[in-house]
């Protein structure tokens, strides 16, 4: 017999819920030096979303964590918890024009950039028309961190009831299933050129550290680093052969 989620793992699934923790962490401040203190924010939150404040401990655990666990395994200095206000941008929007865009292309891309195969192979079976126009979408955060810019989603999504269902062999399955692989590939391709614009001398490889998909349920630095927290960063030959052959720029 299965057994009941506990903790966060029993916190409403969902649209909205996605939606409160995207709220509270957009609104939150990281060192906890200005605004609202957390246990203040997470009241707030709590009540404006019709959640019953016997979640706020939950909640308020949960959050401590996120801060808390190592973005990089080899520095334990490297999380959150450092992030100063001023070095976040949230819900960065980005509008650039597309060329054209169809599964073929995109998957014969994405095969030569490096990605495993089934991802290509995924993206190819899609069925739908070839796109032209723009691409617009926003970017949960973009931060700075010892002079390198990284892009972060808040992922709410239930995978299972304990931390070890969140680990990196089951978080990149679910990055596969839901195309988010795909999806941050065009955020990385979207911050590039935002950066190109705005910090002198950009060089990709210098300047972009990489994405973070941050599985809330599942982060616990007590586990270890890599459960709830997806890294990768794409091959700067990738990036560079999406400008040229989907928007035509070098």
């Amino acid at each position: 017999m299965l057994e009941e989620p506990t903790g966060i793992f029993a916190f409403p699934k969902g649209a909205k819920a996605g939606t409160f923790f995207h709220d509270v962490l957009e609104h939150l401040d990281f060192r906890n030096v200005t605004g609202p203190s957390r246990q203040d924010l997470l009241r707030e939150k709590l009540v404006q979303y019709g959640y019953d404040l016997s979640w706020l401990e939950i909640v308020s655990d949960m959050v401590d964590k996120v801060l808390r666990v190592p973005l990089d395994p080899e520095r334990q200095d490297f999380c959150f918890s450092r992030v100063r206000m001023e070095d976040r941008l949230n819900e960065l929007e980005f509008y650039f024009p597309l060329k054209s865009l169809d599964p073929e292309t995109v998957g014969r891309i994405l095969a030569k950039g490096g990605l495993r195969q089934e991802v290509p192979a995924k993206i190819e079976g899609l069925n739908f028309s070839p796109l032209h126009g723009f691409m617009k979408g926003f970017m949960d955060m973009v931060f700075r961190f010892d002079e390198r810019y990284y892009l972060v989603d808040w992922k709410s999504n239930f995978l299972g009831g304990s931390v070890e269902d969140y680990s990196s062999e089951n978080l990149t399955k679910a990055m596969e299933e839901n195309f988010y692989t795909l999806q941050y590939t065009f955020y990385t391709l979207a911050l590039d050129r935002y950066l190109k614009l705005r910090v002198h001398g950009y060089d990709y490889d210098r300047h972009l550290g990489g994405i973070f998909y941050v599985f809330l349920r599942g982060v616990d630095p007590g586990k270890g680093p890599e459960f709830g927290v997806y890294r990768d960063k794409p091959r700067r030959d990738l990036i560079e052969a999406l400008n040229e052959e989907l928007i035509g720029a070098r």
